[in-house]
């Protein structure tokens, strides 16, 4: 059985990538703060045991089954080195059918996520990262099928939970455009078989410093990831694409 049902899809990592305002003196430390937001639209499958679940969730989708979300980062540089840390809670609800009835469905997914990427500076303006990320997906899932010849119902509940840690390596590029503006461009590719078969992010984002505290970020990402586990009626499997628009509000001090 392989429903398509537009709300069955687990809450993916929002990643932030925080960039330098500018860049620090070697030796002196800049610290950031950023709230963030990240509207996305979702596509791949999810698998527990034999029931397949393709996904294809748009960005007013996902606003729909948000439930509670909470996004935050902090990162510090000293010119030379780099760290930060990101966290992120998700709490998507929602319910889908086919479009004569047959199968309906209710989903509740809880998703936590924590990354920590340490960077080196080559040059001025590039980055080598190294980052672990842990995903933590905790989803039940609620199926009704109706026999459409006796109109009996019969109703499968799957509860499954995953977590994993990655590695990602990757680069970040980060210029000045003008006097308030800087532009960034950052590219992880992870996984190997220790976590997830693979994992990936891309992001190019600009920020506006409104003044020398305060600044905003307007960005795009996608974020992917190939994690599967377990067996028969264990197994289970996330398969998933992640993309869409971002803004963060920041404080350097």
């Amino acid at each position: 059985m392989s429903p398509r049902c537009h709300l069955f899809a687990p809450a993916m990592a929002l990643l932030v990538c925080l960039a330098p305002a500018a860049r620090a003196a070697d030796g002196d430390w800049e610290h950031t703060f950023v709230i963030y937001a990240m509207g996305a639209a979702l596509d791949g499958k999810a698998q527990f045991g034999d029931l397949v679940v393709p996904v294809d969730l748009s960005i007013s989708d996902l606003l729909d089954a948000l439930e509670f979300g909470a996004m935050g980062a902090y990162r510090a540089d000293n010119g030379t080195w780099s760290i930060t840390v990101d966290a992120t809670y998700m709490g998507l609800g929602g319910d889908a059918a086919t479009r004569n009835n047959i199968v309906k469905g209710d989903l509740e997914v809880d998703q936590y996520t924590l990354m920590v990427t340490g960077g080196r500076r080559i040059t001025p303006s590039l980055e080598a990262l190294f980052s672990l990320a842990y995903f933590d997906l905790s989803s039940d899932l609620a199926i009704r099928i109706r026999n459409p010849l006796t109109q009996e119902d019969s109703t499968r509940n799957v509860s499954e939970s995953a977590g994993w840690v990655d590695p990602l390596i990757g680069l970040q590029w980060n210029v000045p455009i003008g006097e308030n503006w800087r532009a960034n461009l950052r590219g992880d590719i992870g996984g190997f078989g220790v976590g997830s078969d693979f994992s990936y992010q891309v992001l190019a984002n600009l920020r506006w410093q409104i003044n020398d505290r305060f600044g905003v970020i307007f960005g795009y990402r996608i974020i992917g990831f190939d994690y599967k586990d377990g067996s028969g009626s264990d197994y289970e499997r996330y398969d998933l694409t992640e993309q869409g628009p971002l803004v963060g509000l920041t404080m350097t001090f």
